[in-house]
């Protein structure tokens, strides 16, 4: 969070300066308004065609995710000339297509939160390089780097780059069973309480009302298993231990523990239950927001913020303010997907860059 924070504050602060020398006569105020509106614009745009496509990496996503935001007339056609279609999202995307909460008001939905809660992607150590020439420097426990101790690593003399170069080469921990990072399972919260997130995220779903996975699956219109070994996809050590926690009682299961433990569609970094409300979310908020749905033009964002939008990468915004990177993202096709190593970083033997390997 301190380093995207402090990446997007800087990309804001760029597109301040941009809009200072386009409209020389603005206020403060409408600059920082309009930077803010085209920064919010690019995150969602970012959201959608790279990160969706990099954790759910299948073809048919990608095509699917792309069409969310340029339609299946393609980006570089709506480049060009824009929507081609005045209303329908299936040939130029929702942007512009015309609000329409579907007749509810936009609320993220608790099923929403319970099939987004991702703990498992963090990992229990993240190991630190340096940017330039890719020095392995030091491994540190991710508990070490929470609340008050988050810019430690800076503290220390690293970069901010050399923090991005470190997490772009460094695995995240798979979504599956069993996978709980170690230190949220007994974390140390500011306010002095130790909390078990782990069990937090099982009692909030049950607290507030959320289906148990049959349950949920059946309300989705999809098949839900019979027996633990199908909802395992044939492993029976799972199957056995999910058996033993909620006494032989398949119905019993828990939304997230289901989810993580069903089989994984190929290319899929999570699974099909939670994918099924995900998709219709990642649509959803687009097609509700009043500007990106309703005022998608270059009134709303100005011709030079459309045109920024349009046509900046998340690897854009990398190098932009680390020109150091460029040469490991230029080899990366997406800035979510682990980044090319340099040679030095390639000595290190952790498991923390290494995934793969083990």
């Amino acid at each position: 969070m301190e380093i995207l924070h402090t990446l997007f504050a800087l990309e804001h602060n760029v597109l301040c300066d941009m809009f200072r020398k386009a409209y020389p006569n603005w206020t403060g105020d409408q600059i920082f308004d309009k930077a803010r509106l085209v920064n919010c614009a690019l995150m969602a745009k970012i959201h959608t065609v790279e990160w969706t496509p990099a954790i759910l990496a299948h073809p048919v996503l990608e095509l699917g995710m792309n069409a969310n935001w340029w339609g299946l007339a393609g980006e570089r056609l709506t480049k060009m000339v824009g929507r081609i279609s005045k209303r329908s999202e299936i040939i130029s995307g929702i942007p512009g297509s015309g609000v329409d909460h579907d007749g509810i008001p936009f609320s993220l939905t608790e099923e929403f939160v319970s099939v987004y809660r991702m703990h498992s992607l963090i990992p229990d150590n993240i190991a630190f390089f340096e940017a330039k020439h890719g020095k392995y420097r030091t491994t540190t426990p991710l508990e070490d780097l929470t609340f008050k101790n988050a810019q430690m690593p800076l503290e220390s003399g690293m970069s901010f780059a050399d923090l991005f170069y470190s997490f772009g080469i460094n695995y995240p921990g798979a979504i599956t069973n069993n996978n709980y990072p170690n230190f949220l399972r007994d974390l140390h919260t500011p306010d002095g309480l130790h909390r078990d997130m782990g069990t937090v995220d099982i009692v909030r779903d049950r607290e507030r009302g959320v289906p148990r996975y049959c349950a949920f699956r059946r309300m989705l219109r999809m098949k839900a298993p019979k027996t633990f070994e199908e909802l395992t996809g044939g492993n029976k050590e799972l199957a056995k231990q999910l058996s033993e926690v909620y006494n032989g009682d398949i119905e019993l299961v828990d939304t997230l523990v289901g989810s993580h433990s069903e089989p994984l569609i190929p290319g899929f970094g999570f699974s099909e239950t939670a994918f099924h409300i995900f998709i219709v979310m990642a649509s959803r908020r687009l097609k509700s927001d009043r500007f990106i749905a309703g005022q998608w033009n270059a009134e709303t964002y100005t011709k030079e913020g459309f045109h920024w939008v349009q046509h900046t990468t998340m690897k854009d915004v990398l190098i932009r303010h680390f020109p150091e990177l460029e040469d490991t993202l230029k080899k990366s096709k997406n800035a979510f997907a682990p980044w090319a190593m340099k040679s030095e970083s390639k000595n290190y033997q952790g498991i923390e860059t290494n995934a793969k390997k083990t």
